[in-house]
């Protein structure tokens, strides 16, 4: 089982390690691949395997205003590395210090305190310190001088394209996320609060969950998509809208899901939202009749199209 580590002042020794070092946001599969090749070399050593990741963007302390939206929060991010057999993760907080760190301190602050690292592991985008001033070759000579190798991975291609965390930003604010899926090895996901709206699901004969998200994750681009979600360890399948619908000029719900074949009050709840496909675009309605007729559209279509 992976110990989950968080990096403090008081740290206990890891130990000889091979590292796979990055935030990981979306744990995709590009970073699956590096980080599965670190377990591999770690046996192959007889070391232990360490993930070295952060508790958020650094772009969330560095350029606040103009960091990129998450596609896993911390929780998940955390779930999702221990699935890929490390033997420990440690949590390194990102905050103004460790931000003002030059490539060489960070380095002897976050790696070289707790671990004796044989192989690091990094994309061969990698950057880090502060101003992101240090790259693979700064990591090259700092390992000449501390005594580890580094690799550097070759970005994962797929679908004729290098597998990133900003281009699967991109798709889902595009509402590709059929292609997200690929990218990440799994549907993008979100877990949201369940707050009152106003009822308008009920009349059209589809009641709706309103889903408050963290405005800081990677939301999916408006319209209508087919989607799992959980509550309480049970998954239903799901038609939700994302963004505003133009039918009513006053709506503030941002996103709607109606669970097909649930009967029962989810107001307080907490759902998670697997996005399968984008199955249709918004559009302005003349009259509820007809608003009615395409919820009952879109619904049939997620009966036939998810899996459970």
């Amino acid at each position: 089982m992976t110990q989950i580590l968080w990096q403090q002042s008081d740290d206990q020794r890891i130990g000889e390690s091979t590292v796979a070092l990055g935030v990981f946001d979306g744990v995709h599969v590009g970073h699956q691949t590096l980080i599965r090749d670190a377990v591999e070399t770690a046996a192959d050593e007889g070391v232990s395997c360490c993930v070295v990741t952060f508790d958020r963007d650094p772009d969330q302390i560095v350029t606040p205003k103009h960091a990129a939206p998450q596609l896993t929060d911390l929780h998940d991010k955390l779930m999702l590395l221990s699935e890929l057999g490390p033997d420990v993760i440690l949590v390194v907080p990102f905050d103004d210090r460790l931000a003002a760190m030059p490539p060489h301190s960070f380095i002897d602050n976050v790696l070289m305190r707790v671990l004796t690292p044989r192989v690091v592991m990094v994309g061969v985008d990698f950057r880090f310190g502060a101003r992101a001033s240090g790259d693979v070759a700064t990591l090259k000579a700092c390992g000449a001088r501390d005594g580890f190798e580094v690799v550097a991975h070759q970005l994962v291609t797929r679908e004729g394209a290098p597998v990133t965390s900003t281009r699967i930003r991109g798709l889902v604010d595009s509402g590709d996320v059929k292609t997200t899926a690929r990218l990440l090895g799994r549907p993008h996901r979100l877990h949201g609060e369940v707050v009152p709206g106003m009822a308008r699901g009920r009349t059209l004969g589809a009641p709706t969950a309103n889903i408050a998200f963290d405005e800081r994750m990677a939301l999916p681009g408006p319209g209508v998509y087919a989607a799992r979600v959980i509550h309480q360890g049970r998954v239903y399948r799901a038609a939700v809208s994302s963004g505003l619908p133009p039918t009513f000029a006053d709506s503030t719900s941002r996103f709607e899901a109606h669970l097909l074949d649930f009967d029962g009050d989810l107001y307080g709840s907490t759902l998670t939202v697997e996005f399968v496909d984008r199955i249709g675009a918004h559009r302005q309605y003349d009259n509820e009749r007809a608003l009615a007729r395409a919820i009952g559209d879109f619904i049939a279509d997620v009966r036939t199209s998810v899996s459970l």
